[in-house]
């Protein structure tokens, strides 16, 4: 009788240990599933959250440009000796640096196209503000071009030319030699005033009109609200 109830625990302890043998398995695979469901998760988290802060990165990325539009625009013109070498009849030195002229007019239109599909459903009152600015740039540039590509400063350096250093005309100045014009004051002063122009006249005109714009009243308090710290964070 001991002997038969041994042997009947033992088939109970050895089912259980199958059993547990069939389980351990269907559980560890629940496990698995679960940890890799969360693991998942916490992935696709992570990666909505880095794709959005590089949108919004690009955003701010593409509304600084909006906004530096005009201080790109006044750096080309600087280096493009616009206030120096256009005004004093330079020819050479004007062509020079066209290029990089050229290339900004392309830059504006870029930057009015990104400023539409930004601001213009979302603030049109903004959109309108920036479209005004460059549109005038695009305006300067284009009379700038003109003066240079008609040959209208050819014209008038050439005229300039004629009157300080006459062609056959025994002069202390050397003809198309600025270091020479500019070593008689008297001469070079007169030079710069034969340079004068209605087109270079309009052009400083809208120049000032464009820095007059960019005030902070009229033009950087309206971009406050997309650089504060709370839309940047």
């Amino acid at each position: 009788m001991d002997e038969i109830v041994k042997q009947l625990i033992e088939l109970n302890k050895k089912d259980w240990l199958d059993i547990v043998g069939i389980l351990l398995p269907l559980v560890l695979t629940v496990v698995v599933i679960f940890q890799n469901r969360i693991y998942s998760k916490r992935t696709d988290d992570l990666q909505k959250a880095i794709h959005n802060s590089e949108q919004k990165n690009r955003y701010h990325d593409d509304i600084f440009k909006i906004y530096s539009t005009y201080y790109s625009f006044c750096d080309v013109i600087f280096q493009s000796g616009f206030a120096f070498n256009v005004r004093r009849g330079d020819i050479y030195l004007a062509n020079t640096n066209l290029n990089n002229v050229v290339s900004l007019r392309l830059t504006l239109g870029r930057n009015l196209d990104l400023a539409k599909l930004i601001f213009e459903k979302s603030n049109n009152f903004l959109y309108k503000i920036i479209e005004d600015r460059i549109i005038l740039e695009m305006e300067i540039i284009d009379l700038y071009l003109k003066y240079i590509n008609d040959g209208i400063l050819f014209e008038v350096s050439e005229g300039a030319w004629n009157v300080i250093a006459p062609i056959g005309v025994i002069s202390p100045i050397i003809r198309y030699n600025y270091n020479s014009l500019m070593s008689v004051k008297e001469k070079y002063d007169a030079f710069l005033k034969l340079c004068e122009s209605d087109e270079i006249k309009k052009i400083e005109k809208l120049s000032k009109e464009l820095e007059d714009k960019h005030n902070y009243d009229d033009y950087d308090k309206y971009f406050e609200e997309y650089f504060s710290l709370n839309v940047l964070s």
